[in-house]
C-alpha cells in the first residue's frame, strides 16, 4: 500500500451548470446517470496492461446505495500487479477497469431505504461487497464469500474516480479528527487487525513481520499495541529497516542475506529471539 493520493477538488473549479442544483448538486437524467458540477476523471487498467484517465459516467444510487464523492484513495500493490501483469490469480484483467479500493470519502446521495448515513457523512469504504446470502455469509465470515464484489477487481471498478456509488451497508463513518488519508487506511488497517486476531497475538508474545513495506509497518504498530514482544521486522532494503527501526524504536531488524537460502536466514532470524524454544516466535 503506497501513500494515499488525494482527490481534492481544485479551487479553480466550480459548480459551472445552474440545472445541477438538487442533492448536492446533483441531478438525474434519463438513463440512469447523474448530471454532476464536477467532471469524473478516473483511473483504468486495461487488459493490454496500459493505464488510461477516463471520464467516468457518474450512476444514481439505487435502492440500498450512495453516491460518494472519493476524497482519498490509496493506491495498493495489487492495483499496480492488475496493472503490470493483468492478473493476480484466477482473478484477470479482461477489459477496462477502474483501479483502487482503499478510501474513504463524503456521502453526497441516498437512494431509498438508506438509513445509516446521510449526505454530508464522511465514510470509510469497505470495498468488498459479499453476496450475504450463501453459508460463509450467514455464518459472519463474508470475508470468505466466493461471489464478493471488490472494487477495483475487474469487472467491478473501483474508487480512483472522484465519483462512485457504493452500497451503504459497506460504509463506516468516520469522525471529523480522522482525516480522509487516514479514513483510506482503514481497510489495510483492518486486515493487519484480523491477522493479530486471528493468530491470538497479545502481551508478551515474539512476533516476527516479514517485509518493512507500508503494510509490514502497519503490522508492526499493531502489533506493538497488542503488547507482542520480542518484535522482529525483515526486509531486503536497510532504508526501510532504519525506518522500521525509527517508527518502532523496541523492534529488532534484520536484512535478508541474499547469499543464504531460505533456511539460512530462518536460522539467523530465530537466533534473534533467543536459543531456547521458550523464546521462540509463536506468530
Amino acid at each position: 500500500m503506497a501513500p494515499s493520493i488525494l482527490l481534492e477538488k481544485p479551487a479553480h473549479e466550480r459548480i459551472s451548470n445552474p440545472r445541477a442544483t438538487k442533492a448536492n448538486g446533483t441531478e438525474p437524467l434519463a438513463n440512469g446517470t447523474l448530471r454532476v458540477p464536477l467532471s469524473n476523471p478516473s483511473l483504468q487498467t486495461t487488459a493490454d496492461h496500459q493505464l488510461k484517465q477516463v471520464d467516468a459516467p457518474v450512476y444514481a444510487p439505487k435502492r440500498g446505495e450512495v453516491l460518494l464523492h472519493i476524497k482519498a484513495t490509496g493506491v495498493c500493490g495489487s492495483d499496480i500487479h492488475f496493472w503490470k501483469t493483468g492478473r493476480i490469480g484466477s482473478l484477470v484483467v479482461e477489459g477496462d477497469c477502474i483501479l483502487g479500493h482503499e478510501a474513504a470519502g463524503i456521502v453526497l446521495r441516498c437512494g431509498e431505504a438508506v438509513e445509516n448515513v446521510k449526505p454530508g457523512d464522511r465514510v470509510a469504504v469497505e470495498p468488498g461487497v459479499p453476496c450475504g446470502e450463501c453459508f460463509l455469509c450467514m455464518e459472519g465470515r463474508y470475508n470468505l464469500c466466493e461471489d464478493v464484489q471488490f472494487a477495483g477487481v475487474y469487472p467491478y471498478h473501483g474508487t480512483l474516480q472522484r465519483y462512485k456509488v457504493h452500497p451503504a451497508k459497506w460504509l463506516h463513518k468516520i469522525p471529523e479528527n480522522v482525516s480522509f488519508a487516514e479514513g483510506a487506511l482503514l481497510e489495510p488497517l483492518s486486515v493487519v487487525m484480523h491477522g493479530i486476531s486471528s493468530t491470538r497475538l497479545g502481551l508478551g508474545r515474539a512476533a516476527l513481520i516479514c517485509g518493512a513495506g507500508p503494510i509490514g509497518l502497519i503490522a508492526l504498530a499493531a502489533a506493538r499495541a497488542s503488547g507482542a514482544h520480542p518484535l522482529v521486522i525483515t526486509d531486503l532494503e536497510p532504508c526501510r529497516l532504519a525506518f522500521a527501526k525509527e517508527f518502532v524504536p523496541s523492534c529488532m531488524t534484520y536484512q535478508v542475506d541474499r547469499s543464504l537460502d531460505a533456511e539460512g536466514n530462518a536460522r539467523a532470524i530465530r537466533k534473534l529471539f533467543g536459543q531456547d524454544e521458550y523464546s521462540a516466535p509463536q506468530t
